[in-house]
């Protein structure tokens, strides 16, 4: 039952309209997702390796996927067990993942670039005994891992590049696959059973397991091509050619590839982004969508071989996991003659909450409404209370697709997920008359300046419009008289040089003082991100929180 306004004109935030949402049937999300692409073209593309041009057609994975979820239960994988893969962008990768989930077993998305430290912590978080590998350095640096932690822990590791290791492969679970499941088949619930669990990005402090049910995932499909069947573009299948750059161990990631397939297209991939065969299959895929974190975004705003390529079937650029500038946006339109589009989301929501349309991409801050299936709203940070439009607060979300909660972190769980079912992002809002939502920040990334609070995107808005800046970061350093103060650390575009002082002068000539960078300017070659663009803000602090407790002892 939704609450009781208690701010001024507080109110919960929903998608309105009269046409009712469609069930969500108890179902694992990999016989969901199968039996879509049944209704698919049996010879058509389905997954690409951008690099090689080898494909699986959905005749293959609807053949393939239930052969190797045979070998995993032969193996000895069963219902609830945790099965780590990590593994980078991959055709097999989709393939080994439905496969764990059709096994009734929760795939844990690892970044296979993970350090032996960073993996112990994973393992012991997630309670992993099963491991699919990249390939064999990944394997070998997870093995070590593994010897660390408790010697019974591990199972048995397969691996997905059979080039690169003697070790079993996908190939292997294949030929061992049998007709008969041997263990009992138990009642199924989708709502409670964990199908996967991605990991929080970290930022912050270490990565938190994030448990995403069948629901939760089947919820995100229905949600999406729900919308889909209502907006302006109905009937044109924007999914038809998807190119991956994206990592896919990541939700978006995930997400993309999944609704490609949902939707009978063909989801070209690449294990990273390099501009020339990014451009190169874009000609050949004939491709109509293109998502991509808000780095790359910003490297299509500036660069030159756009021109030089013919983009004519692309539909939609979209991006996510941090805000992306309104100028940036309309830059990258003019360009390529082609929208560009950003949304709102989180691995604790399953991915998309809120996406932009044509009318609100050049809203500075805006990342459009929310989607169907989610309920919002936004509440003081003192006091709690619901806000009402163009009040700034914390953005709370409830929904089908809600994760279950932290992986063996009760005590995280609790302070996300409240007991009437919010999801506490975290992220700083605040919305329109229209209900579209914008933006302004991350409360762990506020700066305390004598006790008011400033947001880093507000300052990092203004100098990314300067000339000459190429990306840009402010974060807060420790201060004796002022507690903190913004610091703005700045990549200047090729060849230009940047006048520190002016860029100071230019910041305090449109906030307010306690807004202004007392902490100085730096210049850069490079921004501290993670492995989706985020900024690794407590890279930069550190230095300076360090020496300030030196200077305590």
């Amino acid at each position: 039952m939704d609450e009781m306004v208690k701010g001024k004109n507080g109110r919960i935030v929903k998608w309105q309209g009269e046409v009712p949402f469609p069930e969500i049937p108890n179902a694992n999300f990999a016989s969901f997702l199968l039996a879509r692409m049944s209704k698919h073209g049996e010879n058509d593309a389905a997954l690409v390796n951008g690099q090689t041009g080898a494909a699986y057609t959905y005749g293959d994975l609807l053949r393939n996927i239930p052969k190797i979820r045979s070998g995993l239960v032969t193996a000895g994988v069963r219902p609830g067990d945790k099965v780590f893969l990590g593994c980078r962008n991959h055709i097999d990768m989709p393939v080994a993942l439905l496969s764990i989930i059709l096994a009734e077993a929760t795939c844990v998305l690892v970044n296979p670039a993970s350090t032996k430290e960073e993996l112990k912590h994973i393992i012991g978080l997630s309670e992993s005994r099963w491991v699919i590998a990249q390939d064999e350095k990944v394997a070998q640096t997870v093995e070590d891992a593994f010897k660390e932690l408790s010697p019974n822990a591990f199972q048995q590791l397969w691996v997905i590049d059979e080039t690169t290791s003697a070790r079993p492969s996908l190939s292997d679970l294949i030929s061992s696959s049998t007709p008969e499941l041997p263990h009992k088949k138990e009642v199924f619930d989708a709502a409670t059973t964990v199908a996967l669990m991605p990991l929080s990005s970290g930022t912050t402090g270490l990565p938190k397991g994030v448990m995403l049910s069948h629901r939760n995932l089947i919820a995100t499909q229905i949600q999406r091509a729900f919308s889909a069947s209502l907006s302006p573009l109905r009937g044109i299948n924007v999914y038809q050619s998807a190119i991956i750059i994206i990592p896919m161990y990541h939700m978006m990631g995930f997400n993309m590839v999944m609704n490609t397939l949902f939707s009978g297209g063909k989801a070209v991939i690449f294990p990273r982004f390099t501009p020339k065969e990014y451009f190169s299959a874009i000609e050949k895929h004939k491709v109509t969508l293109s998502p991509v974190v808000p780095y790359v975004l910003r490297y299509l705003e500036t660069s030159h071989t756009m021109k030089n390529h013919d983009l004519s079937s692309l539909i939609t650029f979209v991006t996510g996991s941090e805000p992306v500038s309104a100028s940036t946006l309309t830059n990258v339109t003019k360009k390529s003659g082609r929208m560009a589009m950003q949304g709102w989301g989180m691995s604790e929501t399953t991915g998309i909450g809120t996406a932009t349309s044509t009318q609100t991409y050049d809203k500075e801050g805006c990342v459009g409404k929310f989607q169907p299936f989610f309920q919002a709203k936004v509440i003081d940070l003192e006091t709690g209370e619901m806000l009402g439009e163009g009040q700034e607060g914390e953005l709370c979300v409830r929904g089908a697709s809600i994760m279950l909660g932290y992986a063996n972190n009760p005590k995280a769980t609790a302070e996300t997920i409240d007991p009437e079912g919010w999801l506490h992002t975290g992220d700083l809002v605040y919305f329109d008359e229209e209900d579209n939502f914008y933006v302004t920040g991350r409360i762990k990334d506020l700066i305390k300046v004598k006790g008011y609070q400033v947001a880093p995107a507000e300052l990092e808005n203004i100098i990314r419009k300067m000339e000459g800046v190429r990306d840009v970061a402010v974060a807060g350093i420790p201060d004796e008289r002022l507690g903190e103060v913004p610091k703005a650390w700045v990549v200047p575009r090729a060849d230009a040089v940047l006048d520190t002082k002016a860029i100071i002068e230019n910041v305090a000539a449109q906030v307010t003082p306690y807004k202004q960078l007392a902490g100085g300017v730096e210049v850069v070659h490079s921004i501290p991100r993670n492995h989706i663009g985020k900024v690794l803000r407590r890279q930069l602090r550190k230095p300076y929180e360090d020496k300030s407790k030196r200077s305590k002892l």
